[in-house]
């Protein structure tokens, strides 16, 4: 079964041939430092696009190429006629002179340059016209160069319905509808479907012209003239199946993803893609519902409107039970302890995310101070209304937090670490972490007690949930490097950036 994080990640890149973020190989040079990564661009007259420039270097270990100081010089002359290029603020300092864009960074240790910048195309572009952009980075006299191609396309707009609802019991299988809507005035030259699932609920098709991967995503290609203005629908709703630990209540997510095939081309390029396994029944068709074909490439001119989220309420009688575990800690007036607190998953089913109604609140023992908090938690504050976007994660101070929980596979376990000072000595000083999640069938576990200086033998879950296992140790003087003690379940990944393999044409010069 694969982790919640490791298939998020799989399911944001959506198709095998995104996986491959290997070391380049430059056309020249025996061991480059590093190299350019310079994606091709379509953008239509009177649009903008986003464009991105990464160098990365070759080694992936502790002797890889340090950047520091950094220029990037992009020349512009081939496609000034037809576009412009404008750099995004992301640090850079940057000038443009003799139809070339020079700018300079300072990077630190560790990270490598990631140049962003918009592409607009001018009113009066004809779809066809191309340049490259030419872009060169330097770093400690070393320089690397890569092309990226820019291209004129017709701008059209593929609009999908917004949500979608179904419903099903686990282990059954529930049928998706999709359709998708041509809103521009121009003819589509065919369309490609991505459809993002779940390990709890999966896609279960077998048509000759999707592609599956691990049954988590689904990629259809239709070679339908999708006319102006007209609306179509899938000749057969999409077939998904529930897993045997699907929890009743959950809404799960799927996601319908509409492309123009010149846009999937320019990102993934090669179709079928590794791993992906192609279907061998009978064909999916776009059925036009309402009632001169253009050569150029054709590019989405709106990508906001083009996802279909669809939920699947999960029915049935699948619970899941969360057992809630506390924590002891003890320690002399000015030191800080580590402690923590958990639920266990006892099931049957697996507990899907639980971000938009967190399901753990956890209050701090008197007398201690939380000086960090785990990043899965935010302070609460009564009548508040919950905001994960915008929430305070890990922020410390607060006497009472809540918290949102990840994915969790029956029997697996959800920790919150937290540092707490001790500002006063108070015998069995007493805090608790109580879980509350709709359906959950045996409300007897959800509560333990987190304890501070227990008087006697006192154990941390009250006898609730289960205590932490052996002593927890005090740790004195500058908390900050608590992180790293606790093995960094203080912290919460961010959303990891990713780079769409390719080949390259890249050249260095020393």
């Amino acid at each position: 079964m694969l982790k919640h994080s490791t298939r998020r990640w799989l399911t944001g890149l959506s198709v095998a041939g995104a996986l491959v973020a290997a070391a380049p190989t430059p056309a020249v040079a025996d061991d480059p430092p590093f190299v350019v990564d310079a994606p091709n661009q379509l953008v239509a007259p009177g649009h903008s696009t986003h464009g991105l420039l990464v160098a990365q270097p070759v080694r992936d270990d502790e002797d890889q190429w340090q950047f520091g100081r950094t220029t990037l010089d992009v020349d512009l002359s081939e496609v000034e006629d037809f576009a412009t290029v404008e750099p995004m603020s992301d640090g850079w300092a940057c000038e443009t002179a003799s139809s070339t864009l020079h700018c300079e960074v300072d990077i630190p240790r560790g990270q490598h340059p990631r140049f962003n910048y918009t592409l607009t195309g001018e009113d009066d572009a004809t779809p066809g016209q191309q340049g490259d952009l030419t872009v060169t980075v330097t770093s400690g006299g070393i320089s690397a160069t890569a092309t990226a191609g820019i291209t004129i396309a017709e701008g059209v707009d593929l609009v999908s319905d917004e949500t979608v609802e179904v419903s099903g019991a686990p282990r059954s299988r529930v049928e998706l509808p999709g359709g998708v809507r041509n809103g521009s005035a121009t003819t589509v030259n065919g369309t490609v479907l991505m459809l993002e699932a779940d390990w709890l609920v999966t896609y279960a098709g077998d048509y000759s012209n999707c592609a599956s991967f691990l049954n988590l995503n689904a990629i259809c290609t239709f070679d339908t003239q999708l006319e102006a203005n007209t609306s179509y629908q899938l000749s057969e709703d999409l077939p998904l199946r529930l897993h045997e630990q699907a929890r009743t209540g959950a809404e799960l997510p799927v996601t319908l993803d509409w492309w123009t095939k010149d846009d999937w081309a320019r990102i993934y390029g090669e179709w079928p893609m590794p791993g992906f396994e192609p279907g061998r029944g009978g064909e999916l068709r776009l059925v036009e519902q309402t009632g001169a074909k253009a050569k150029a490439p054709q590019t989405d001119v709106d990508r906001m409107n083009n996802f279909t989220r669809a939920s699947v309420t999960v029915t049935g009688d699948n619970p899941a039970d969360l057992a809630a575990k506390g924590a002891t800690a003890r320690g002399r007036k000015g030191d800080v302890v580590a402690v923590r607190p958990s639920f266990t998953n006892l099931g049957p089913a697996a507990l899907d995310p639980q971000i938009e109604k967190p399901p753990v609140r956890i209050t701090i023992p008197r007398g201690t101070t939380a000086v960090e908090a785990s990043g899965d938690c935010v302070p609460y504050v009564p009548g508040e209304e919950w905001d994960p976007g915008n929430a305070k994660w890990a922020e410390p101070g607060a006497k009472e937090y809540v918290c949102r929980a990840s994915e969790i596979a029956v029997g697996g376990e959800h920790p919150y670490v937290f540092a707490l000072r001790i500002d006063e000595v108070v015998a069995d000083a007493t805090g608790t972490l109580v879980v509350k999640l709709d359906g959950d069938p045996n409300a007897r576990n959800d509560s333990a007690k987190i304890i501070v200086n227990a008087a006697g033998n006192g154990g941390g879950d009250g006898g609730q949930g289960g205590g932490d296992d052996g002593p927890t140790l005090p740790i004195t003087g500058d908390p900050t490097g608590l992180i790293t003690g606790v093995g960094g379940l203080l912290l919460v990944a961010g959303a990891a950036s990713y780079l769409v393999a390719r080949r390259r044409k890249t050249r260095f010069v020393a």
